[in-house]
Parts: structure tokens; C-alpha cells; sequence
């Protein structure tokens, strides 16, 4: 569960993933422990050779939130379609969820675009 994006146009590589997961408080620190960059890094070596040779410039952290199997929530109320991205898609995904929901409303079908996003076998 993770991913990397390249270092294009003077920008350097980006990477991240959910790899510590646990419940917290909403207001709980989420500061980035020393190491913590360096460790997630290393995560993706391999498949990715000589990773270690890029340096950690910066660590962010961030909350979110999961349904029970992990897939994405989408429900109409009224007039209203609520999503939710759980589990961290949200961020990969959030460019082509959006483009699912403006299609489902020209459309008029959201029932469709509902059961795209929450991908249920």
C-alpha cells in the first residue's frame, strides 16, 4: 500500500505509504518520530534499487479514515452524493473519483458510479 512519484521538473521523489496504522484521537500529534523518513523510505527497496541514495528532506504525516474492508463509501441523500476515499485512496485516486461523480451526474445514473467506486465483487 504504497506509492512513489518520480522527481520531475526540479522537484525531488515523493513517496509514501499506510504502513503504520492504529486509532488515534482526532487532535492526537502526528509529528514524524526521527528515522521515521529514512524507515519509510527503505520500504521500497527493493523494488526500487539504490533508494537509499536519496536523501529525506521532509516527513508529513496525516490521519484517515477506513470502512471495515477498506473500499470507498459513496451514498445519495437527497440531492447530495457524500464520498468518502477511505483508507489513503483518496489521495491516489482522487482525480478519476472525481471525474466518476461529474460523470454520474450528467448522467443521471449515480447508482452506476456508486458501485464503481466501492469496486465490490
Amino acid at each position: 500500500d504504497g506509492y512513489v512519484l518520480p522527481p520531475v521538473a526540479g522537484t525531488g521523489l515523493k513517496f509514501g505509504a499506510g504502513t503504520h496504522r492504529y486509532k488515534a484521537a482526532p487532535n492526537q500529534d502526528r509529528a514524524a518520530k526521527p528515522g521515521e523518513g529514512e524507515q519509510l523510505r527503505d520500504y521500497f527497496s527493493p523494488p526500487f534499487g539504490r533508494i537509499e541514495e536519496y536523501r529525506v528532506d521532509d516527513v508529513v504525516t496525516c490521519a484517515y479514515t477506513f470502512t471495515s474492508d477498506e473500499h470507498f463509501f459513496a451514498r445519495t441523500e437527497g440531492k447530495a452524493t457524500i464520498v468518502s476515499a477511505c483508507s489513503g485512496h483518496g489521495y491516489k485516486f482522487g482525480a478519476v473519483v472525481g471525474q466518476k461523480l461529474a460523470e454520474g451526474v450528467v448522467t443521471g445514473d449515480l447508482e452506476n458510479t456508486r458501485v464503481w467506486l466501492e469496486a465490490r465483487d
